[in-house]
């Protein structure tokens, strides 16, 4: 799966990036994941699912802005 750039074909990516916490030091880095999204396609009906690699990096990412 491709989206058309600026610059021509890229692959479909999802990003996450961390929220800034409330409380950290004087050196703080913000965090972030992503992944590559693939479609599984049925080539009868034309029923469409949507997976992303890195899940676990992109979960915890998620994680850290949730109160």
């Amino acid at each position: 799966m491709h989206d058309r750039g600026q610059n021509g074909a890229l692959p479909l990516r999802v990003h996450i990036t961390e929220p800034e916490p409330p409380n950290h030091g004087f050196i703080w880095k913000q965090g972030s994941s992503s992944g590559v999204v693939r479609a599984w396609i049925c080539a009868a009906c034309g029923y469409t699912e949507l997976y992303t690699d890195n899940l676990a990096a992109l979960y915890e990412s998620y994680r850290k802005g949730r109160p």
